[in-house]
């Protein structure tokens, strides 16, 4: 028994040592691009805690060159805002290693996309919320500018993947579950935009590097967004994550109760 602790040490001394920061490539790719082609997690380390927000673990101070080896893969490390992409998990649970601790990702399907966001300290690391999951288990509904996308949207569940582009006009979303991924450039960020208002009346949507240039508003419980640009905004509704968002609207309101609220740019 001690033998296989002394060993699994000496590999971790091995991962964290030779893996010096200029031989680990930050990569930017966190809006998902390759959705539905590699199962991939983006790692968010210690995020701005915006404030209202219910979370209970408080971040970290370090965010830039943290070492993260998921599983047998090549470790990855943190760029300059706290971002790390994992490409090529495996299923199943993956370790997620950092150098004074790790966390355990339950990987439930090939080419699927998880957030996660953890609070990393040289004494430990934790998450600060569970890990969000991107499914693709259902059938995934990919639209294009010019497509219907009321149509996409009107299933209980739906997961539409939007190509890049304009989508003009608004849209009302009233079923549930449903999963709007929008597609993504690493220098532009979020390149599918909806050109119009943004109602969302289904309970439990989710958004994804979705950009909207009029007004958003939800009045569902368990809304979340990550990764998304906004205009004006007004999000009620309980159980709300909002999660590394850019607000550019004068008129932003989340009054949510029990809202988690994470490095998002210019929320009041």
């Amino acid at each position: 028994m001690k033998l296989k602790k002394l060993i699994f040490a000496c590999v971790l001394l091995v991962v964290f040592s030779c893996n010096k920061d200029e031989d680990i490539t930050p990569d930017p790719n966190a809006g998902g691009s390759n959705f539905g082609e590699v199962t991939s997690a983006v790692i968010i380390v210690n995020p701005v805690i915006n404030e209202g927000s219910t979370t209970t673990i408080a971040s970290g101070a370090q965010r830039e060159s943290v070492v993260i080896a998921g599983g047998n893969l090549e470790a990855v490390a943190t760029d300059a805002t706290g971002l790390a992409v994992i490409n090529g998990l495996p299923t199943g649970v993956v370790p997620l290693q950092f150098s004074s601790g790790s966390i355990d990702l339950n990987v439930i399907q090939e080419k699927e996309l998880y957030d996660v966001v953890v609070s990393y300290t040289e004494s430990g690391v934790a998450e600060i919320i569970a890990a969000v999951r991107y499914p693709i288990s259902g059938t995934v509904v990919r639209v294009k500018p010019g497509d219907d996308l009321s149509i996409a949207v009107s299933q209980d569940n739906a997961i539409v993947f939007m190509e890049p582009g304009i989508y003009e006009g608004d849209l009302t979303i009233n079923s549930a579950g449903v999963l709007l991924f929008g597609a993504w450039d690493e220098v532009e960020g979020s390149v599918s935009v909806i050109n119009g208002n943004l109602k969302i009346n289904g309970g439990n949507a989710r958004m994804r590097g979705v950009t909207v240039n009029s007004l958003t508003t939800v009045s569902a419980n368990g809304f979340s967004a990550a990764f998304c640009e906004f205009n004006d905004a007004a999000i009620s509704g309980n159980s709300v994550s909002l999660l590394r968002n850019k607000f550019n609207g004068t008129n932003v309101s989340v009054p949510s109760s029990s809202a988690v609220l994470l490095d998002n740019e210019n929320i009041p």
